[in-house]
């Protein structure tokens, strides 16, 4: 009796599994490419407008921004998009040119980009922390605790390191584009005003 009730648990933990991978998981995130696909249709129709320019830099830097999520997002993969906000993490030449950007906005009195740019970079920050959910509170607690033992073993000391190394990358793309959402969100507000 017990064996068949742990077969029935196992093929029930199975069946949960597979559904929040196949069906689940993809609905959530087809919620948020479908908000990039709304962002990158106003950011459009701001160009067709005349409210900015379809040469600019703005446009430009952000258009391809969403363009890259969205593409990478439709694989549903989290090592894909992972892979993606590191890639926006290291390349300098963006972070230069988002900087040019948010000083160029105190030029200009375009709220509506400033919103449209912030909640880019609030939708891609949720979608980070959700996908680095199990990162954050499972693999990495299970890693330090594995690390910890070997240490006291004596047998290893680099994989806390490298652990520790991680876990400082995730939060420093964690806190870059929250603090990108809310640099544009309040260069918005000001513009509004």
């Amino acid at each position: 009796m017990i064996i068949l009730n742990f077969i029935i648990s196992a093929i029930c933990l199975w069946l949960i599994v597979v559904i929040n991978n196949k069906y689940l998981q993809p609905t959530l995130k087809n919620r948020e490419r479908f908000k990039l696909y709304r962002l990158r249709d106003e950011l459009s129709l701001l160009a067709m407008k005349g409210e900015l320019s379809e040469t600019s830099e703005e446009y430009i830097t952000l258009l391809k921004l969403l363009n890259s999520s969205i593409t990478v997002t439709s694989s549903f993969k989290v090592t894909d998009f992972l892979r993606f906000t590191f890639q926006m993490y290291q390349d300098k030449n963006l972070h230069k040119r988002i900087k040019r950007i948010k000083g160029n906005l105190n030029k200009t009195d375009n709220p509506i980009y400033c919103r449209i740019a912030s909640d880019y970079f609030s939708i891609i920050h949720k979608i980070l922390r959700k996908d680095t959910r199990i990162l954050r509170f499972a693999f990495f607690p299970i890693m330090i605790f594995l690390t910890t033992i070997l240490s006291i073993l004596r047998v290893s000391e680099k994989p806390n390191a490298i652990v520790d190394d991680k876990k400082i990358l995730v939060q420093d793309i964690d806190s870059q584009l929250g603090k990108y959402s809310s640099d544009f969100r309040q260069q918005g507000l000001a513009l509004a005003m």
